[in-house]
Formats: structure tokens, sequence, C-alpha cells
């Protein structure tokens, strides 16, 4: 029997299917998740409402946390000069790895504007459980332009011979020299490397971890100008359908405005998916890796282009702490955010505490007062108006427990060291963290508190 090479349509049908299932895995699973983290990050607590004309006030642990444990983390692999190391294994490889490890160091610090790189995807990491990195070639030529005076025209013509070279602009002379502008293709392409947002990366339902997913995905919104300049089929680009399906997660993350509808159609918004997926193409049996990119909503969307895929993986994932059996990783805001909770609730109520024990209320018998707004409202250097023979005025008075609620707020700081290994120590050397204290004692709370903070450090130089 003949063997059956799969469709366009099929292909289509394929990663419409694939698309589906893990966009509603995530909705369903992850995306509530990651939403609350991002608003705990940034102090929004809608489930920890302030009471009218109380403090309002928000505990920022989850914030505090990941802000103390980010830098030390960045900081192992930023303060040597060598991101990655390509070791010899022949006596005669020693030039060639060295050459390669410039290599490599190059692409991604200077290409790549690494540090950021490596901040954005440790910063995800830590704050929704996994942070995405893409890497993938790009075939867009780089370009640079020059200008040269004076030229001969023997010259002028050894300058433009070369095929990389483009003339732009030419000026003769009638003396026989030329000015010439030209632009020389530099690089033919060049690696890149970008940090997915965690809603605009899909995973598989099924997958334990990113390299054994059966299908990988990343979105993003992409004008159809931009879909033609790529190359696309016009055609095809036109019929995407596009509508509004905006993710809350972009609207914490303030990236996106409400309206963003656009009047001319080359420069409405339209998704795009770039898709690795694992389909038997050539009908024998055996699955091959596909790189799909797919644009529009839903089963109607269209195929814009597909090919047997037999380079690197796309899709690279940092986790912070992993959870066996499941690719989503567990996060510190997971582990923070019911202390931030705890915390927010009592710093509330002690601030409200010491409000009231500084500014009491006051009682006073009815119509015993003249001014009453004034007990109200009181002034600096206003008087109160007693009516004659009236009760005097007393402050009732509040009992003052704020001491305890700032008791408790302590301990639970303590919780977040135990999970996180995030203390004073860690953060600084503070002097009176010494006192007190012998050197071998203070060496050892360190390595205990750094203990959790190294096991990120090993993930992320996985």
């Amino acid at each position: 029997m003949a063997k059956q090479q799969l469709t366009e349509d099929e292909i289509k049908a394929i990663v419409a299917r694939e698309l589906r299932l893990s966009q509603g895995s995530d909705r369903t699973e992850l995306a509530q998740k990651r939403l609350t983290a991002l608003e705990y990050y940034q102090g929004e607590m809608k489930d920890v409402p302030a009471e009218v004309g109380r403090s309002k006030v928000v505990s920022m642990d989850v914030s505090d946390t990941i802000g103390w444990m980010l830098p030390g983390i960045v900081r192992v692999f930023t303060a040597s000069d060598h991101m990655a190391q390509a070791e010899p294994v022949e006596q005669g490889d020693i030039e060639s790895a060295k050459q390669a490890t410039d290599g490599v160091n190059y692409v991604f610090w200077k290409q790549n504007d690494g540090y950021k790189v490596l901040y954005d995807a440790t910063h995800d990491s830590l704050l929704l459980g996994d942070g995405i990195i893409k890497a993938w070639w790009d075939d867009e030529p780089i370009y640079t332009v020059s200008t040269h005076s004076g030229l001969t025209a023997e010259q002028l013509q050894m300058l433009v011979a070369d095929d990389d070279v483009e003339v732009m602009a030419l000026t003769p002379y009638d003396n026989g020299t030329h000015d010439v502008k030209i632009r020389r293709v530099k690089s033919k392409g060049k690696i890149k490397l970008a940090v997915i947002a965690g809603e605009d990366f899909y995973i598989d339902p099924e997958a334990k971890s990113v390299d054994d997913a059966r299908f990988l995905a990343d979105r993003c919104d992409v004008t159809r100008s931009d879909l033609i300049a790529d190359g696309y089929d016009v055609d095809k680009v036109n019929s995407i359908n596009a509508g509004d399906d905006d993710e809350a997660e972009e609207f914490a993350r303030g990236v996106r405005d409400q309206d963003d509808s656009a009047t001319d159609k080359s420069t409405e918004l339209v998704e795009k998916y770039e898709c690795q997926l694992m389909v038997d193409v050539d009908g024998d049996g055996m699955a091959e890796t596909v790189r799909a990119i797919y644009a529009g909503k839903g089963d109607s969307g269209v195929l814009l282009h597909w090919e047997v895929w037999d380079s690197e993986p796309i899709y690279y994932s940092i986790p912070c702490d992993p959870i066996p059996h499941r690719w989503d990783s567990r996060s510190v805001a997971d582990v923070t955010m019911d202390v931030q909770r705890v915390k927010t609730v009592l710093l509330r109520q002690a601030l409200d505490n010491i409000y009231a024990a500084n500014i009491p209320q006051k009682e006073a018998e009815a119509g015993s007062v003249v001014n009453p707004d004034e007990l109200v409202n009181p002034q600096f250097g206003g008087v109160i108006w007693r009516k004659a023979g009236s009760a005097p005025i007393v402050p009732h008075v509040t009992p003052f427990i704020a001491n305890h609620a700032f008791d408790a707020i302590n301990y639970q700081d303590q919780v977040i060291e135990r999970r996180t290994g995030v203390s004073r120590q860690t953060m600084a050397l503070d002097p009176e963290a010494l006192q007190n204290q012998t050197a071998t004692a203070n060496q050892n709370a360190r390595d205990a508190s750094y203990s959790r903070i190294r096991s990120e450090e090993r993930r992320v130089g996985k």
C-alpha cells in the first residue's frame, strides 16, 4: 500500500485541533494562576478588599521576595565573562573550542541583549513558575551602509563587483572620479532569542516537560501588513479572521489598551501562532517534527506556512520549582501569596488600631457642644464650645493591640524565610545581624538561607 502524504488541509486541521486543546487547558488551569500572581506582584489584591474608611495598605511580599532573589540569581551568570563554554574533546579541539566559546557568548550577550533575556526569563520563572525562551534562526539579512569618495572607475568597479553590494547612490564627476553610497550584506541571518510571556505560550495538556511535548506554540499580535511583508500569500493574509479575544493577563501587565481596533484593514491586528508539533507527515508510522505558522482564531484560522523541521528545538523552559509529572512549576508567588494575604490583613488592622489610639473618638452628651463639627473634623488650634453645665468631653479609649499584630507579621516573615531562603542575611550584610554571633554561627545561618535560592540558580543554569 502506498504511503499517504498529508495534505495542507489536514495539516491545518491538526494544528487547529492542537491549538484548541492547549488553549483550553491553559485557560482552565494556568491562566487564573498567572493572573493572580501578576496582580499580587503589583499589589492588586481583589480577594482582600479594603473596608470603607479603613486602611488600604497592601503588603508587597511577592514583589519584595522576588526582588531580593532575582539579582543574586542573575549575578551568578553575569559575573563571569562566559555565559557558556565549549569544552575540547581532543587535543586538537582547544583552539576551535575557544572560538566556539567566544562565538556563543557574542551571540548571547551582544546580538541578543543577553542580560535582558536572562533577567526576563528568570523573573518569569520566579513569578509564574516557568520562564520560556524562544530561539530561532532569523534569515533576514543585516546590512551596513558606507559612503566612498573620489573613486576611480577601476576602484568603483572593484567595490561594487561583490554580489553582496548594492549601489544606493552614485555621483560621477568631470575629472573621472566618483562618489558612491553602497549597502553591503554584513550577515545573511543570525540566531535570535526572545522571552515569551506566559499567556502567549501553549503546550499540549499531556506534556510533562517542554522536551517531551507533542505540541508547542507561541502567540503574537501582528498586522496584516507585517505578514505580507514577511512574504506570506496576500489572499491568505486578507482572509484571516480577526476578533476581540484579549487576554486578561495582558491588561494586568498594562501592555494593551481596551480598544485597539484599526480602521485600516492593513494595520488591523491579527493573531499569529508559530507552532512546533509532532505529526506523521509521510505516512510511514513515524512522527516528524513540523513547524507551522497559523493565523486567526479557532478552527477557521489560516495555515500560512508549514515545513518538516530538522533543526534544533524552538522553545526552552526555565522552571522555578518543578513538580514531578507536571510541566508547570511552582513559583515563588505560589508560596508567598498566602503570606501576603495574612500580612495585608494584619497590617491594615495594626494601622487602624494606631489611628484609633492616636486620634481617638470622643464621648459627649447629645446637644452639649455648640460646634459639633469640631469634634468630627478637629483642626489644630480649634476650640470646642461646650454648653454650660454639660458633661465633659472625654476620649473614647481604644485598647492598643498593634504590637501583637506586628509580632504576628514578624512570624509570617519567618514563614517566607523558611519557604524561600530569603532573609536579612541573604540580602546584605547587616552589622546588627552579626552582634553576639560567632563567625561560624553566622556562616551556618547564611548557608541555610541560601540553600533555597541556590536551588533556583541551578535550575536557571540547567
